[in-house]
């Protein structure tokens, strides 16, 4: 099957929108370029691709392809290419944190345990919870998959229906940020419409009640993102992370399910970024915690703009040429390919 070089482009793009985010733009100008409907939509629309991505990878290999996933050798492989990078990048923080600081870090009573505790919750820096979310989305997917390929458009409402029960249960059982940050569950919904988009049979409800779904999945998505980011409404259920809540991504389903599915043409530099979109994003979670300096010396936040984003995506791309053959080998030693 021939690669979608739109999937690429829109992770190049994304990843730069990461960058953006992360940069210290004040509120109002946020607010202002009407970031909630564009860059905060970055990791749920990852996610949605993430699912695109992973469905189709699952789809080639036919019938067994739940079975398949939880194999030793597929699990392995799977996580491979998230744990060797985050790895390289969790000790590269360690070393510097050594030579700059802060000093605290390192100093904890607990030692290799609190280090350990840090590697699995994400480490340090901006986004630091995608780590621990990727290694869950390994072994959720095959279930989400299962459900869209068995149950398909019901399978995808009861996928919605059991986003909106882990809310609520994460209000019962009064779960605080710092968990529920680390949950892969909270992206459930989205992970399942990109698996829809490459599983689904569209033909088989009709053009115009897809129309009809679309349109009203982005008009309720604009009008809670709109409500919460500009009237200061404050939702029951979404208490945490609103802006990037499964309603939220409801505004962002449409365009991308609508792109992947009718866009085909490609633009190599942004492929490229979008394929070390990762390792771009592990290279800024650990640069924006060295940087702040930059921002006392430089007054102008464009440049600060500029300036990380040329660097991040440089380190990020090399870093992805150089890991990728580190993890073909340690793939190829222990016969995981």
């Amino acid at each position: 099957m021939q690669r979608n070089r739109i999937v690429d482009v829109l992770k190049g793009l994304l990843i730069l929108f990461v960058l953006i985010t992360h940069t210290w733009i004040t509120p109002e100008t946020r607010l202002k370029f009407l970031f909630p409907f564009w860059i905060d939509m970055a990791v749920p629309a990852f996610m949605l691709l993430s699912g695109y991505v992973s469905a189709l990878s699952l789809k080639r290999v036919g019938d067994h392809a739940v079975s398949y996933s939880y194999l030793p050798k597929t699990l392995c492989r799977k996580l491979l290419r998230f744990v060797v990078p985050f790895t390289i990048a969790f000790v590269a923080d360690r070393i510097l944190i050594c030579i700059f600081g802060p000093k605290q870090i390192l100093e904890s009573p607990y030692g290799f345990f609190q280090c350990l505790l840090d590697y699995l919750s994400g480490g340090r820096g901006q986004g630091s919870y995608y780590f621990p979310v990727m290694v869950q989305f390994v072994f959720l997917f095959p279930v989400i998959y299962f459900v869209i390929k068995k149950y398909e458009f019901k399978g995808l409402l009861g996928c919605f229906g059991a986003n909106l029960f882990f809310e609520i249960l994460k209000l019962a059982y009064g779960m605080g940020e710092p968990e529920y940050r680390l949950l892969v569950f909270k992206y459930l919904s989205i992970i399942a419409v990109g698996t829809y988009v490459a599983i689904g049979d569209f033909q088989k409800y009709g053009k115009k009640k897809w129309l009809v779904l679309s349109i009203g999945s982005f008009a309720v998505g604009a009008f809670f993102i709109y409500l919460f980011s500009y009237t200061g409404y404050v939702p029951k259920i979404l208490i945490y992370w609103k802006e990037t809540s499964f309603v939220a991504s409801l505004f962002i389903a449409p365009i991308l399910g609508w792109a992947i599915g009718h866009i085909r043409f490609g633009f190599p530099p942004l492929e490229l970024i979008g394929k070390a979109s990762f390792h771009i994003f592990l290279v800024q979670m650990v640069y924006y915690n060295y940087i702040w300096e930059m921002y006392l010396l430089i007054p102008n936040v464009l440049i600060h703009l500029l300036v990380s984003m040329a660097n991040c995506v440089l380190v990020g791309v090399i870093f992805y040429y150089l890991e990728t053959k580190l993890s073909m080998f340690v793939a190829k030693k222990f016969n995981l390919r």
